[in-house]
């Protein structure tokens, strides 16, 4: 089933994927969503240390939200 979230410019992210991806959003910035996140960075190195640092999260055998 997919849970999904809607940013300010009406783009629709799927927040249940199985892994964290970075999108762009239309209206500017970047997403980082899956895995019951739903994160926006105004740049894209920064939303890519945060899915970098989720993934690895829950490769130690960390918490899912």
């Amino acid at each position: 089933m997919a849970l999904l979230k809607v940013s300010p410019s009406g783009q629709v992210y799927d927040i249940a994927l199985p892994s964290v991806k970075v999108t762009r959003d239309q209206g500017g910035g970047y997403y980082v969503h899956g895995r019951g996140h739903f994160l926006f960075f105004e740049d894209l190195e920064a939303a890519e240390r945060k899915r970098r640092e989720l993934e690895l999260h829950g490769e130690l055998g960390g918490e899912l939200p």
